[in-house]
């Protein structure tokens, strides 16, 4: 795997105590909010990997040994619309994570506050002796 991913790959990490490839390896044990967090970290990396696809698109377009006439600005002009979809659905992708990891970081701390279940203590009675 990738060492990194996203740019919210150490946020992610931070938050949740694990790697990335930990947590996706681990995935099936994680609370709810985690698992959550690790879903829209999924989205982004799709989100991110689109992205730089398109933009690899629109530089093989531009790239291209031709005549620039209005079919090549139409093509140009098509792609950079795609690239422009492609980075907001990741801008929205990355909202989605951070609000998820403040999300998770909440439910964190309010389990802290909380603290742990407190113990009863058990009264073990006397052995008779005889």
């Amino acid at each position: 795997m990738p060492t990194s991913l996203t740019r919210l790959d150490s946020r992610v990490e931070a938050a949740l105590g694990h790697s990335i490839a930990a947590l996706h390896a681990e995935q099936a044990r994680l609370d709810a909010a985690a698992a959550r967090v690790l879903d829209a970290h999924r989205t982004l990396t799709r989100a991110e990997t689109t992205v730089a696809f398109e933009r690899v698109r629109l530089l093989i377009c531009a790239d291209r040994q031709r005549r620039v006439d209005d079919q090549l600005l139409d093509n140009l002009s098509a792609q950079l619309e795609v690239l422009e979809d492609a980075a907001t659905a990741r801008d929205e992708a990355e909202s989605d994570l951070l609000a998820r990891i403040e999300e998770h970081q909440r439910a964190t701390a309010t389990a802290a506050v909380a603290g742990p279940p407190r113990a009863v203590p058990v009264v073990q009675a006397a052995g008779r002796s005889r």
